[in-house]
C-alpha cells in the first residue's frame, strides 16, 4: 500500500519477514459491494451508497477501514483481483473511501466470472496460480464470493493447502466480522517500529519497469492478455443486471 502523497519505503526484506508476509487478493462485487441491499438491513449494517462508473454500490465503510487497518498493522499487502480491473484504482478506491493505493491484477479478457467453476479456465484462478508460482513459499488470502464454486475451491485447497486461505462471502452480505477473524488468525502482527515495504501505486498504466507492482502485473499480462491500461473492466454481470432491473 502507498499512502496518498507519500513515497514507498525501501529496505532489504529479511527471510523472516518474507515468511510472515501475506498477500490479500481482493474482489469488489459480493465482497465490498452487495447491491441491492434491502432498506432495513442497509441501515442496520451501516451501509452507504456510492456511485462508481455509473453503477450504484452498497458498501460498509467499516469494512474498508478494517481492510486498511489490516494493511497497516499486519504483515499484509492488498492486491485488487476484480472484474473492475484498473477501475479499482480510479473508481473503487476514491468512491469507497480508501486512503491507500493498491496494486491491480487486471482482467485480461471479457469473460468476467463466466468460468469461475473451472480453475483451469477462470482468469482469476490462472492469475493466482501464476502469482503462487512466482512467489514460492509465500502465502495468500483470496477473498471472492465466487470461491464458493465447489470444483475451484477443492482444486485450490488440495493444491496449495496451508499456503492459501480462501474466503467466499455470500454475495448478499459481503465481507464481515467472521471473515476478518479468519484473516487475523492467518496473518502476523506488524511491530509498530517496522516500516512497510510498499509497491508503487497502480493507477492507470502499469508502473515503471523495476517496481514490484510492474513486475507482478507484467507477469500476468505476458501470459494471459493485455496490459493494465488496455484491460477490459466492469462490475460483475450480476450487479449490472440487477441495476437494470431496478431502473425498469
Amino acid at each position: 500500500m502507498t499512502e496518498r502523497g507519500s513515497a514507498p519505503m525501501t529496505e532489504p526484506v529479511s527471510e523472516r519477514r518474507r515468511a510472515r508476509h501475506v498477500t490479500v487478493f481482493l474482489d469488489v462485487d459480493g465482497v465490498l459491494n452487495s447491491f441491492p441491499v434491502p432498506r432495513r438491513r442497509f441501515f442496520l449494517e451501516g451501509r452507504r451508497k456510492a456511485r462508481a462508473w455509473n453503477f450504484e454500490l452498497h458498501f460498509r465503510p467499516k469494512v474498508v477501514k478494517w481492510l486498511e487497518k489490516l494493511a497497516r498493522t499486519r504483515f499484509v499487502d492488498i492486491v485488487w483481483l476484480s472484474t473492475w480491473s484498473y477501475r479499482c484504482s480510479t473508481e473503487i478506491e476514491p468512491k469507497l473511501g480508501f486512503t491507500g493505493h493498491y496494486e491491480v491484477l487486471p482482467m485480461p479478457d471479457d469473460t468476467f466470472n463466466r468460468y469461475a467453476g473451472d480453475p483451469h479456465r477462470w482468469w482469476k484462478a490462472r492469475a493466482v496460480e501464476d502469482w503462487m508460482a512466482s512467489h514460492p513459499g509465500d502465502r495468500i488470502v483470496w477473498i471472492d464470493d465466487d470461491l464458493a464454486a465447489p470444483v475451484t475451491r477443492a482444486y485450490f485447497a488440495d493444491t496449495y493447502q496451508n499456503r492459501l486461505l480462501m474466503i467466499a462471502p455470500r454475495f448478499v452480505y459481503g465481507l464481515g466480522e467472521e471473515h476478518f477473524r479468519q484473516i487475523h488468525d492467518f496473518t502476523y502482527p506488524r511491530p509498530a517500529d517496522t516500516p512497510r515495504v510498499d509497491a508503487e501505486p497502480m493507477t492507470g498504466p502499469p508502473a515503471a519497469a523495476g517496481s514490484s507492482a510492474a513486475g507482478s502485473t507484467a507477469a500476468c499480462s505476458a501470459t494471459h492478455g493485455p496490459s493494465l491500461a488496455e484491460a477490459p473492466a466492469g462490475p460483475d454481470p450480476r450487479v449490472a443486471s440487477r441495476q437494470g432491473e431496478s431502473r425498469t
